[in-house]
């Protein structure tokens, strides 16, 4: 019998390299924080506001602002949740739903 593959239950037990790149009074850098540890990930915090190297880093990663996740390797740019999602290996909290099925002119 093969082994069924579970994405929440892999992401749970992999180890990821994660930077975020934030400042204090960004709300959306926020909602990086809180998504990463609902999701109970472990990360480093490079906050612009104290770091002076941050802000440099980040513009190479292509961030012209906070928040920035970095991801093994790959950067997120801006609060995306799909995104973080997706690389960590989790399904999304509120998966997107189908758009199929009658529109208003079959009704």
């Amino acid at each position: 019998m093969a082994a069924r593959y579970n994405a929440d239950a892999m992401a749970e037990t992999t180890t990821h390299d994660i930077i975020l790149f934030s400042t204090g009074f960004c709300e959306f850098s926020e909602m990086v924080r809180l998504h990463l540890e609902s999701r109970g990930q472990k990360y480093r915090e490079r906050d612009l506001d104290y770091d002076p190297t941050a802000r440099e880093e980040m513009l190479k990663l292509g961030g012209s602002g906070t928040p920035v996740v970095v991801i093994d390797g790959e950067p997120i740019i801006g609060y995306d949740e799909e995104a973080i999602d997706e690389a960590l290996g989790f399904q999304p909290y509120n998966a997107p739903e189908s758009l199929d099925g009658p529109t208003m002119e079959d009704r």
